[in-house]
């Protein structure tokens, strides 16, 4: 089968935000785990992130920017190489980046800029390579190493820097608390519990760091005199680190933040409500550096950037594939639909397993037992599970009411279907001949053929996993 190859035709005179000759900086400021909407300027009731709603302001927000999948380290690689996770050789989490595979730093670098990336990796030794730096460090570190790294770097290159930091993922630093879990928003998909606020309160203070450190990040670049001639991207690799929301197919999994501050490229105080998708970012860095890719399944998000009445893509299209639990799970969206298609059906929705190590989780569990929760929630148990699930997102965003079934909708989902087949088909998405185990047991326990956590958990006993 041919294999989809959506390139595009790039222009060496492409607009650059603070014009001249030498191309923008581009800086990428990748969040671990930050939900869909919690960030001020996208209408959060309690959280204040001034920096970011600043970066708004001046740029464009995307209402509607989807991850190709919704986990960490398969996410990051999709979004490097402008491709669906299963074509990258990185599907799986901590699955490594083949060499073979060619990112936009490879690219950019080839091309004569400075490369770097700060804070979390996640994307294995070959990758490290096609970078001039790699610095690895934790969440309360970003914003000091991207400041010395900024400082370093070559006189005279354009640089592309590639901040991810591990804020909000588990285990939550202690990180002075600056929120009341009385005044957290709890999403309808988790239930009403003390302990769930204050998890969300927690994350709450981690996603206010993230806020300070993309302002310190800003400060720096204008001391540089580089913040005005760089394009500014702000986005999460997959959703909040809570049940029904990570490494799922819905919206609360796979809605990215996204913000992009670019000053004579992005008119600024906009909101681009088009759909779009996370492998669309690459080539557009790609056009904007002036140079060629044939590698990439993505189309570049310029014409997207420049006016935000452009249309986005009529479809957007996601996966789901092992994460501490086994799972093969495809999704298309559309503007107003959204189809998840179970092939593994007879496992339950499961999540990834620092969520599983949670108060959350426990609190989930003891309200199971006292049968308190809604049947959406009780659906994270539910075993097997429909093999197709399709949902009216203008009536229920939050994809709660499964209309698959429903003869009133047979349409859409005959349409959906078809979108779906011939996406499978066109990037050659195969099923593994069989699945590959389980890592972990459903109370958290990791069986020994994941001899790492095997070892670790019998060497130091389950105690040392409280806070996972």
């Amino acid at each position: 089968m041919r294999r989809l190859l959506l390139a595009v035709a790039l222009l060496p005179g492409c607009s650059t935000p603070a014009g001249g000759g030498r191309p923008p900086n581009v800086l990428v400021f990748i969040c671990d785990d930050l939900g869909e909407a919690d960030l001020g300027c996208y209408g959060h009731p309690f959280l204040k992130t001034p920096n970011v709603d600043r970066l708004a302001a001046e740029g464009m927000r995307f209402d509607r920017m989807f991850l190709t999948i919704s986990s960490c380290s398969p996410s990051r690689a999709s979004i490097l190489t402008g491709r669906f996770p299963h074509n990258t050789g990185a599907e799986d989490l901590h699955q490594p980046l083949p060499a073979g595979q060619r990112t936009v730093a490879r690219a950019l670098r080839d091309a004569g800029w400075h490369a770097f990336s700060v804070g979390k990796w996640h994307l294995g030794a070959a990758e490290k390579s096609n970078w001039d730096r790699v610095v690895e460090c934790g969440g309360d570190e970003i914003a000091e190493r991207t400041v010395a790294e900024l400082r370093a770097r070559p006189a005279g290159k354009p640089f592309f820097a590639w901040i991810a930091t591990w804020d909000p993922h588990r285990p939550w630093d202690e990180v002075p608390p600056a929120h009341d879990p009385a005044k957290v928003a709890v999403p309808p998909y988790l239930p009403e519990h003390p302990d769930i606020r204050k998890e969300l309160a927690k994350y709450y203070d981690e996603i206010a760091r993230i806020d300070r450190h993309v302002g310190e990040v800003r400060d720096e670049l204008a001391r540089l005199g580089e913040f005005d001639r760089s394009v500014f991207v702000f986005m999460s690799d997959n959703g909040m680190p809570f049940p029904r929301a990570k490494t799922t197919l819905y919206d609360s999994g796979i809605r990215t933040p996204f913000v992009v501050r670019a000053p004579g490229l992005v008119p600024a105080g906009t909101v681009q409500k088009g759909l779009a998708s996370a492998i669309d970012l690459a080539p557009a860095i790609l056009e904007l550096a002036g140079l060629r890719q044939d590698s990439m399944q993505g189309r570049s998000l310029l014409p997207m950037l420049r006016d935000a009445r452009s249309p986005g893509r009529p479809a957007v299209f996601a996966e789901a594939n092992w994460h501490d639990f086994d799972q093969f799970t495809r999704a298309v969206r559309t503007d107003r639909y959204l189809l998840v298609r179970n092939y593994y059906k007879e496992r339950p929705l499961w999540n990834s397993v620092d969520s599983i190590h949670s108060p959350t989780w426990r609190a989930i569990l003891s309200l199971r037992r006292e049968g308190k929760l809604t049947p959406s929630q009780a659906y994270l148990f539910q075993e097997p599970r429909p093999f197709e699930e399709l949902y009216d997102l203008a009536t229920d965003p939050h994809a709660f009411r499964d209309l698959a079934g429903d003869p009133a909708h047979a349409r859409p989902l005959a349409e959906l279907r078809i979108l779906l087949d011939h996406w499978r088909v066109e990037t050659e998405d195969a099923m593994p001949r069989e699945p590959t185990p389980d890592g972990w047991t459903r109370e958290g326990v990791p069986l020994p053929h994941n001899q790492p956590w095997f070892e670790r958990w019998q060497k130091l006993g389950p105690a040392a996993f409280e806070k996972f």
